[in-house]
């Protein structure tokens, strides 16, 4: 309709001005699209705008003078609503592009009926424009429940399609509008349509009612690249894409026979050699008697957006089919997707039982604490966070160890449109563990036994064999510095853990040195730079400084009541360095000339086992000993 009812309530103008208002009037008026029949071309976009935007409402609507009439709808049951609902005018009035999360908190819209007796609470819109930019109205997705985050990129960008698409429509009415009124004049006819069909962006094609293509815009000779006039007739064919062309031919035969009109998707080779997705439509042109004169027919290039649509698909199988439980929550936490094996982790029927639920529902109560006051707080000061947490099942209720991993995701703009989890089961990886942790265990309570075992075999060596007293206590000894070294070092349950604090070098020195406390005071002083230390390190370490410890008890620093010895660790530069140094023994006036068997022994496991260096500075103050070895291998 052209002009309003009487009576009628004037639509709220909220455009920049009112010279806009009665420009969309005029082009409205001049387009003849209000109060027109339902088409398909119009109602497949509104379907495609609901299905991408997963919105149960989607519609072309039109802004006339006193109401918005509605071109194309889904959902809503209305081909038109009153001023007093309308929401497209404030899409016009930003600018083209409008998305509201929740209507029932926007001022704008808080009030109107569409929300508050309607019950609608989002709202996104793309405008629709006019030949001259004019926005006319706008394609937009409704729906009863917020939306925080709105719409993604590409929801967003094939809504602004659908409206240029819409306008293109429009463009197309009003092409075939003008050579309905200008039949008569077909020279002027012709100039003005050939003129506008070069200003299309598109590629505008005509055939006679046979189908014989007798005119292509530039835009169509810009894209292909063939020579004018070379795909006349039927030359269009030969630059589809081989696979393309005999569905394209069935198609467009079947359209000419019944008069359908033609929409088909197909490749069609580019300039440069690639070969581009293209939506190919014609529309029959009929005189007064319903015969069909022409045929007029566009090329859209849609390339870009198959491609995206595929990485889009070829992503989502990639998370269906990965055995880590992947997840996506809105910024208040609500679920927005699960794959299927995060739903069979947790023991979720389906989609729709996960997205009833918030991240937190997914965890024990004791991780649930964690997530709140460790995770998140994470998440928002470093963009990550990754730990062992506890899931619980909702079938079993059953705790499952999992590695989580979260972190935010954005928008095309770069503000936070949620969260993203990819998790994994570590059930299978705990059971493994303490399956290995036991078995080494008993190992290490097997060689403990051995120690037992060979210290007896040497006891009863010696009660058998006198002569071999001396040599079967000084074995012992060692014997029992290893054992001591060995259950140092050994892997333990909290309950047989040692008592002193961590498996380090003095650590060990500690442990080894306790047995010569005298009246509660240490002949050994302990000091220094710490390293952590390894199994054949710490067997090593024990012989070495368990001979040393017999030597200054037999003859130096520890001979006498008021001897001393100082054992000094020193860290630098990728090497550590432990120094023994006596004091308070008897006064050293040269080095042995003879080496005993556990100075031998000791300097043997030193370069053998820790490539290291030892060294003797038999000073008259008493002995000083040097041991270096790498940082590294003392961690073996």
């Amino acid at each position: 309709m052209c002009e309003p009812s009487p009576g009628a309530c004037a639509l709220a103008d909220t455009s920049v001005s009112q010279g806009e208002a009665a420009d969309r009037a005029a082009e409205l008026c001049e387009l003849g699209i209000l109060d027109t029949a339902p088409e398909r071309s119009y109602d497949d976009l509104a379907a495609v705008a609901a299905h991408v935007c997963g919105a149960p409402v989607a519609l072309i609507s039109l802004l006339d003078t006193s109401r918005q009439w509605f071109k194309a709808e889904i959902g809503l049951g209305k081909r038109e609503l009153g001023p007093e609902r309308t929401i497209c005018t404030h899409t016009v009035a930003s600018g083209g592009e409008l998305i509201i999360p929740d209507l029932a908190e926007d001022p704008r819209t808080a009030g109107s009926p569409l929300v508050t007796q309607d019950g609608f609470r989002f709202y996104a819109g793309a405008a629709i424009r006019g030949q001259e930019g004019t926005p006319l109205g706008a394609v937009c997705v409704l729906d009863r429940v917020p939306r925080p985050e709105g719409l993604d990129a590409a929801q967003r960008a094939t809504l602004a399609a659908l409206a240029r698409q819409v306008s293109t429509l429009f463009e197309h009415r009003r092409t075939m509008a003008r050579i309905a009124d200008r039949e008569a004049e077909l020279a002027a006819s012709e100039r003005r349509f050939r003129v506008m069909t070069s200003a299309m962006p598109q590629m505008v094609w005509t055939t006679l009612p046979d189908g014989f293509h007798d005119y292509y815009n530039d835009r169509w000779y810009e894209f292909t690249g063939v020579p004018y006039g070379s795909t006349d007739g039927e030359g269009w064919n030969g630059v589809f894409h081989p696979d393309d062309q005999e569905r394209a031919w069935a198609r467009w035969r079947h359209c000419i026979a019944t008069g359908e009109p033609y929409e088909i998707e197909y490749r069609l080779r580019h300039h440069n050699g690639d070969y581009r997705w293209t939506l190919g439509r014609a529309m029959p042109i009929r005189d007064a008697e319903g015969r069909i004169e022409r045929w007029f027919g566009t090329c859209t290039d849609i390339n870009d957006l198959k491609r995206a649509e595929g990485e889009a698909r070829q992503l989502a199988a990639i998370v269906e089919a990965s055995k880590d439980f992947i997840g996506l929550a809105g910024l208040d936490g609500r679920v927005d997707h699960l794959n299927e094996a995060a739903l069979a982790l947790v023991g979720l029927p389906d989609l729709a039982a996960a997205r009833a639920l918030a991240m937190a529902d997914f965890f024990t109560p004791e991780s649930r604490m964690i997530l709140a006051d460790t995770v998140m707080p994470a998440v928002a000061r470093d963009g990550w966070w990754e730990g062992e947490l506890a899931f619980r099942h909702f079938g079993t209720g059953e705790a499952i160890a999992v590695l989580y991993a979260i972190f935010p995701i954005r928008d095309a703009t770069g503000a936070a449109a949620g969260y993203a989890t990819v998790t994994r089961d570590l059930r299978e990886a705990k059971r493994s563990e303490e399956a290995r942790d036991l078995l080494i265990r008993e190992l290490s309570h097997r060689i403990k036994n051995i120690f037992a075992v060979v210290g007896g075999l040497a006891a009863l060596t010696a009660r058998s064999d006198p002569a071999a007293k001396p040599f079967a206590a000084a074995f012992r000894e060692r014997l029992g510095a290893l054992a001591r070294a060995h259950e140092y070092v050994r892997p333990h349950s909290p309950d047989s853990a040692p008592a002193v604090a961590g498996q380090t070098v003095l650590g060990l020195m500690r442990l080894l040195m306790a047995a010569y406390v005298e009246d509660g005071r240490e002949r050994v002083a302990i000091t220094g730079d710490d390293v952590e230390i390894g199994e054949r390190t710490a067997t090593a370490l024990a012989l070495i400084m368990h001979e040393q410890a017999t030597n200054a008890v037999k003859y130096g620093g520890l001979s006498r009541t008021g001897g001393q010895v100082t054992l000094t660790g020193d860290r630098r530069d990728g090497r550590y360095t432990l120094t023994w140094a006596e004091t308070g023994g008897p006064e050293v006036t040269r080095s042995p000339t003879r080496k005993g068997f556990g100075t031998v022994l000791a300097e043997r496991s030193v370069a053998g086992q820790l490539d290291g260096l030892l060294e003797h500075d038999w000073a008259p103050g008493g002995l000083v000993m040097r041991l270096d070895v790498p940082v590294a291998n003392l961690r073996f």
